[in-house]
């Protein structure tokens, strides 16, 4: 992978929610096995059955994990920004993803080396408390993920990922191929351009040359299923009681 490094800083401001909920002691810790990266849109971070060399916490980028089936199509089963960490199996014990991650929307991340963070959890730290915490609410958005793919429209579904996208983004506009959006869900792309050209119509969106732009977030909430509800709880809860010591 060709990510530029960047320098850091401790004084910088820490980007990613759960670097962002150690204490400050513990930071000073942490962040010298950081390094800032940059990814790209498009870029692969892991292949499927590939060793984990490293862990990312997102900042600005956006990252979509991605599972293939026999006949080659595909699905995604979890979208991870700046409230989380991209290599979780490592967390688990293993070395080695089941799933492809692939860079959604452009911007920063902080790299750690897998041997680092295995360290780190040897001795129950707070990065390790952390972690637990933030994998207990991941497997419950896949596990919903799963059901929404199930039992509800394209149409929802793809107004319950741009809901997604738009938080992690935390912008109004961000760029993604249609491709990849039918990707993401497992759907034809098709499927997409005509629940798209829908939300247009109504006046929730607007998407031309992969640019999408949200025009009515409280509008496309009403066209979304429960599913986005569900995944926003389980974001906003995920370090709601953790202090925050960091200006110190």
């Amino acid at each position: 992978m060709k990510s530029k490094r960047k320098a850091l800083r401790t004084a910088a401001p820490i980007k990613n929610d759960i670097l962002h909920a150690l204490l400050n002691s513990e930071y000073k810790h942490v962040h010298r096995k950081l390094e800032q990266v940059d990814l790209k849109r498009g870029e692969i971070i892991y292949q499927a059955n590939q060793r984990i060399k490293h862990v990312y916490f997102p900042e600005t980028a956006v990252v979509a994990m991605i599972d293939t089936v026999e006949d080659g199509s595909t699905v995604e089963v979890g979208i991870i920004g700046h409230e989380g960490m991209v290599g979780i199996n490592v967390f688990l014990g293993c070395l080695v993803t089941p799933d492809k991650a692939i860079v959604q929307i452009s911007g920063t991340a902080m790299r750690m080396k897998t041997s680092d963070l295995r360290k780190e959890l040897r001795f129950g730290s707070p990065l390790q408390r952390l972690l637990l915490r933030y994998t207990q609410a991941l497997l419950a958005i896949i596990s919903q993920s799963v059901a929404c793919s199930q039992h509800h429209t394209v149409g929802q579904r793809l107004a319950r990922w741009l809901l997604t996208m738009h938080d992690h983004a935390e912008s109004n506009q961000f760029e993604i191929p249609q491709e990849s959006i039918a990707a993401m869900l497992g759907v034809r792309r098709s499927g997409i351009s005509v629940a798209a050209g829908k939300l247009q119509v109504a006046r929730l969106i607007t998407y031309r040359r992969a640019r999408i732009r949200i025009l009515d977030e409280a509008g496309l909430k009403k066209k979304s299923c429960e599913c986005y509800r569900y995944i926003r709880m389980q974001f906003d809860g995920l370090l709601h009681d953790v202090p925050r010591f960091l200006s110190g």
